[in-house]
């Protein structure tokens, strides 16, 4: 309605100062009875033309892709219009835009510095042990198209919607649910249990909105210069205790890994006399084998060489040997009858042993 009567003012005013024009040009003209009847009829004109372009302008409207518009007809919401080219009644219908796509919902600080789509300061709390801390996070958000009559009926625009349901819930509840966790829980930097905790509950509030909630993130917990102080020196504490244990271990380690080196030396040593008294015996042991069997070799040499010449000798060849060494003395024997020596002449000594006649066989008779 706003935009109705602004037009028609803004008509009205048009009309009516082309009917001043006209009667001042009239009224310059004394030869011409000036009749306010002649300056109506333009005046009508104009307000008309006037009223029809701004009527025209406003019989239609433009939908981006990623955005619907709810169109409100004298306060009821009677369609939703798609991206694209659509008409409405002229000054009657309005329409309130909404984006389809992912809003974004920040809190940081330095908000002016964020490219986020709608910025805010961060969030005070305190953990379940009393420490204060500051939280800053992320919203994305989409609202959904099928929900746009009843989000103009409950909520309002969407900067509305940012005000009362994304900013409101998500502010109480990080502020609430911070509270169930002690502050060495969330220091320690493994907030994945409050941040999963956080995000199921806005998403149960967005749906019922119907708002899709589709990312929640604590960025950063933010903890006083006392605590973080305290923290430290007690993780210093911790580090000393740890580096002492080190060195507890490593003096351990070190005790038996001499105590090791000793036991090894003395088995190294053990096994080094053992093995120089297994091998002086194993030495003696093959000596007396080798001198065993050297002189066994020897008399089986010998037994060879003795068979070997028992074999070869025969009378003749002994006759002849003792012809060789021989040294041309007569040797000499004790008469056994006493009547002087008596002398073995050379033909005794090398007269050929007169073989036995064998007995010739008895036939019998018969």
């Amino acid at each position: 309605m706003g935009q109705l009567i602004s037009t028609l003012i803004i008509a009205f005013i048009a009309g009516l100062g082309v009917a001043a024009l006209i009667v001042g040009a009239r009224a310059r003209d004394r030869k011409t009875t000036v009749s306010p009847a002649t300056a109506v009829m333009p005046a009508v004109v104009v307000f008309l033309l006037v009223f029809s372009i701004f009527a025209i302008a406003n019989s239609y409207t433009i939908v981006q892709a990623g955005s619907v518009a709810v169109v409100k007809r004298l306060g009821r919401v009677v369609a939703v219009f798609e991206p694209g080219l659509n008409w409405k009644i002229p000054f009657i219908d309005q329409t309130v835009v909404y984006r389809t796509q992912e809003i974004v919902y920040e809190t940081s600080d330095e908000p002016g510095q964020s490219r986020a789509d709608y910025k805010d300061i961060p969030v005070d709390t305190a953990t379940s042990d009393g420490q204060q801390i500051t939280a800053r996070y992320t919203v994305r958000f989409r609202i959904n198209p099928q929900e746009a009559a009843n989000i103009v009926n409950n909520l309002g625009t969407e900067a509305e919607v940012v005000e009362k349901l994304i900013k409101q819930n998500s502010r109480v509840w990080v502020r609430t649910l911070l509270r169930n966790f002690t502050a060495n829980q969330l220091y320690s930097g493994d907030i994945q249990e409050a941040q999963e905790i956080i995000r199921r509950q806005l998403e149960q509030d967005f749906a019922k909105a119907g708002v899709t909630l589709v990312f929640f993130g604590l960025r950063q917990i933010t903890f006083s210069d006392a605590y973080i102080e305290a923290v430290e020196k007690k993780q210093i504490e911790a580090e000393n205790i740890i580096t002492k244990q080190n060195l507890a271990r490593q003096a351990e380690f070190e005790k038996q890994r001499i105590i090791t080196e000793a036991q090894a030396e003395a088995e190294r040593q053990r096994l080094e006399r053992t093995g120089i008294a297994q091998g002086e015996a194993e030495a003696i042991k093959l000596r007396a084998q080798a001198e065993a069997e050297a002189i066994l070799l020897k008399a089986r040499a010998q037994a060879e060489a003795n068979r070997l010449i028992a074999q070869s000798l025969t009378p003749e060849l002994i006759n002849w040997q003792a012809v060789n060494v021989w040294s041309g003395q007569y040797p000499t024997v004790l008469s056994l009858d006493g009547s002087g020596p008596a002398y073995i002449l050379p033909g005794d000594l090398f007269r050929q042993p007169t073989p036995t006649p064998t007995p010739a066989p008895t036939q019998a008779t018969p």
